[in-house]
Formats: structure tokens, C-alpha cells, sequence
């Protein structure tokens, strides 16, 4: 993980934006969710009826009443632009097909992402870049085209197909049972007339609920941690507002699920409650026993990002200074270049810190080459940043970005070009903020 001081060190030179309120309502045409509702619907109503309704007891159903499962392609008014958007009114649980759509082909990319040993923070990396940055003119790519996975992988790799599904059919399962609760329980809805503490005490009741139709089904709940996890990218933090006191106000005025860092550890604390009961046959229980703790280490994680206003500002930062281009599994090919200042490099940077100290980073860097003229990309971990320069005596002499901020840097070659090494500062300055070793890939 990127060190919190260097986070610090360079947002000290800028300020720090809170996220961007996109308007997501356009990532997919209604036409590709009408046909995504078409071929979704039969599944969902099946898993609703049998799975969660089906699990109730005699006097669970009795007192639930009449309950209905709709399905429009959006959610209506603002929640329309919240990919991430499932609830229940009145009667009814409401599941938008854009939020299912969005769901299902992150699941997709984490399972492409699994099965080809690539990283898996790319896919929250998208998340996150959806809720800091502002949108290109021509909207922001739905999550498949942005990461560079194909919508059919599923039919190449069967094990792309298996994982992404187990994902997307226990995360969908616990989300319908978590709505189901709310209405069972006659849970208010959410404002300034129901407390902070209620309000979270609803949605424990309502996770727990959750947790308890899976063990009856027999399934663990896998996916709920991947679903989780895409909240805590997405969803308001207290690192978005520059108070606490204005992070509690809109606790209390305007979340509808609150989502903190109390209610994931009551989770996790559910799911070690008796581990092995999400397994139906005993001689699958241990191994079951270990897959939900090791679920519940992932929720305590997530607890860790809501807790941690620190991991919510570097999170923010990585997601101001991503560019949409780097996130795709499949990059463009480049040609592989020998020149000087030209090609992919390896190697380190030894970041001075304001305390006089230094650190230690991983750093990848690549380069392009026109005549003397170089552009190209530095990543340490924490998103990308920009360089562009000219060359002159077998030095490079160059300006970087990194989100907001910016500075001056040098880089000298060896005679072959294989070894680089400079320094770089910032602003108008090229030495004060660390040097640079690095080694042709």
C-alpha cells in the first residue's frame, strides 16, 4: 500500500476536491437495458419467489404480507444516477436494472481480472474515478469498455463465467433478502425524523436478516463483500466533507443506507457468529467454515477504508489522478523501443519527505520519443501521472503532473539507455521532492 506521508506530502501542494455528483443515468442506452431486463427478469423473480420468500418461516410470510419485486430499467428522480441503487418502499423492493447491468459486469471484470492474475484494484479504481472525476464530454465508458474486458469472455473461460456468477447471484440474493428485512420489520425511511443511531440500528437488523436467509439457503455470501466494497469507492465518506459535524448532518439529513464503519463490523461479527451454518452438507462445513471468515476478513477491511480518513483521501487522490486509459486490461500495444528515453522502466523512488526523512517506492515509468521531443506516464501505485519534455546531451529535462499537483524533473541515461536516474520537484523546483532510479523492462 502507498504510504499515508507520501499521500500528505503531496496534497499539501494542492487542494483537496470532494467527489464529483455525475450523473451516471447514461452509461447504458435504454435500449441495451431493456433487453438486459428482458433476459434478466425471469432469474431475478425466480431467486425473489423461491430464494429469499421461499425461505421465510410460516410466521415471517404472515407478517410480511403481500410483497412485490419491481424491476424498472432506472430508479426514478436523482436516484437514477447511482449505479449502485436498491431499496424497498411501500410494498415493494426495487431493483434497477441499470444498478444489476453495473453490478454484473464488475463481477464480470473481477472474475476476468482472477483468472488471469491481473489486479483486481482496477475495477474499484474504476468506481472511484466515476465518483471523483468529472465526466468526458462524450460521458463516462460503462465499467467493460473502461477496464478492456469483452462482454462474452464468459463463453471463452468457464472459469470467468463460474466465479462472476457466484458473485453476482449471492450478492443479488443478500441485497433482496437486506430490502425484504427492511419492509418485515417496518423499518421507517430514512431523513431528519429518524436518528443516526436508528437508522444504523435498521440497517444491522436488516444485514443480519440478510445473513440469516443465506445460511438457510445454504450459500455463503461472497458477493455481498465484492458489492461492499464497491460502496466504500463509491459512496460518501467522511474524508468527501471538510467536517465532521457536516459528515454527521448528512448521516442523519440525506444517507438512506448508512454505511459506516460500526455497521460493517457488526457484520463481520455476524458472519463469525457461526461460520460453518451457511454450508448444508457437513462434510462441506469446514471448508465453508473458512470461506465465510475469510468474507468476514474482507468486510473487516472495508470497515478499516470507512474508519480510516486517510485511506479515503489517498483513495480520492489515486482516483483524481488516474487516467480512464490506464485502467483498461488491454492496453493498446506500443513498440517496443531501444532508444534513449524511449520504452517501459522499472525501478524506484526515494521520496523526501518534510520531516527530512525518506521513503521508498515502487515506480513504474514509461516513455515515447519523437525527435528530441519525449511525452509519457510515472506510476508509483497511486495513479498516473503525466511527463513531457525535451531532450539535450543525453538529458531529459521535463514537467510532470499528478492529479493537481505538479513540478520540474531531470533524467540522465547511461550510454545504452537502459539506466536512468534524475531528480524531481515541485513546482519550479527540480530537486526537492525525491530521485529517481530506474532500469529499462
Amino acid at each position: 500500500m502507498i504510504s499515508r506521508l507520501f499521500v500528505y506530502s503531496l496534497l499539501f501542494f494542492t487542494t483537496f476536491s470532494i467527489a464529483q455528483a455525475s450523473d451516471l443515468s447514461t452509461l447504458y442506452s435504454s435500449e441495451h437495458l431493456q433487453e438486459r431486463h428482458d433476459r434478466y427478469e425471469p432469474a431475478l423473480r425466480a431467486n425473489f419467489n423461491r430464494l429469499v420468500l421461499g425461505s421465510l418461516t410460516r410466521e415471517e410470510r404472515a407478517r410480511l404480507g403481500h410483497v412485490q419485486l419491481e424491476l424498472p430499467l432506472r430508479a426514478p428522480g436523482k436516484e437514477g444516477s447511482n449505479p449502485l441503487s436498491f431499496y424497498a418502499v411501500g410494498n415493494t423492493v426495487v431493483m434497477p436494472i441499470q444498478s444489476i447491468k453495473f453490478f454484473d459486469d464488475l463481477s464480470l471484470a473481477w472474475a476476468y481480472a482472477w483468472s488471469n492474475n491481473l489486479s483486481l484494484e482496477k475495477v474499484t479504481d474504476y468506481v472511484s474515478v466515476l465518483k471523483y472525476q468529472k465526466p468526458p464530454a462524450d460521458g463516462f465508458p460503462a465499467p467493460l469498455v473502461a477496464l478492456g474486458v469483452a462482454p462474452d469472455i464468459w463463453k471463452q473461460d468457464k472459469r470467468v463465467d463460474d466465479v462472476s456468477q457466484k458473485i453476482l447471484k449471492s450478492a443479488i440474493v443478500w441485497i433482496m433478502a437486506h430490502e425484504v428485512a427492511h419492509l418485515l420489520f417496518q423499518h421507517p425511511g430514512y431523513g431528519p425524523q429518524v436518528s443516526v443511531q436508528q437508522a444504523q440500528a435498521n440497517e444491522a437488523e436488516a444485514d443480519r436478516f440478510a445473513n440469516e436467509i443465506m445460511r438457510r439457503i445454504g450459500v455463503a455470501p461472497g458477493g455481498m463483500a465484492n458489492f461492499f466494497v464497491t460502496l466504500a469507492h463509491w459512496s460518501s465518506n467522511r474524508g468527501d466533507f471538510a467536517s465532521d459535524a457536516k459528515w454527521q448532518a448528512f448521516l442523519k439529513e440525506e444517507a438512506t443506507h448508512p454505511f459506516t464503519a460500526a455497521r460493517m463490523q457488526a457484520l463481520a461479527a455476524d458472519l463469525r457468529r457461526d461460520p460453518g451454518s451457511f454450508s448444508i452438507e457437513a462434510q462441506d462445513r469446514q471448508t465453508g467454515k473458512q470461506n465465510v471468515l475469510y468474507i468476514a476478513s474482507q468486510i473487516d477491511d472495508i470497515a478499516t477504508i470507512l474508519n480510516d480518513l486517510d485511506i479515503q483521501r489517498s483513495i480520492a487522490a489515486k482516483a483524481q489522478a488516474t487516467k480512464l486509459s490506464a485502467l483498461s486490461y488491454t492496453p493498446k500495444k506500443t513498440s517496443a523501443s531501444n532508444g534513449l528515453f524511449s520504452g517501459t522502466f522499472n525501478g524506484s523512488f526515494e521520496h523526501f519527505l518534510r520531516d527530512g526523512s525518506t521513503e521508498l517506492l515502487g515506480l513504474t515509468v514509461n516513455l515515447n520519443r519523437r525527435k528530441n521531443h519525449v511525452t509519457g506516464s510515472f506510476d508509483f501505485g497511486l495513479g498516473q501521472g503525466s511527463i513531457e519534455g525535451f531532450i539535450s546531451n543525453k538529458q531529459l529535462r521535463f514537467e510532470w503532473s499528478w492529479g493537481a499537483n505538479f513540478g520540474q524533473g531531470i533524467l540522465n541515461s547511461n550510454a545504452t539507455g537502459n539506466q536512468l536516474t534524475g531528480q524531481l520537484g515541485y513546482q519550479a523546483f527540480d530537486h526537492n521532492a525525491g530521485r529517481w532510479q530506474l532500469s529499462r523492462d
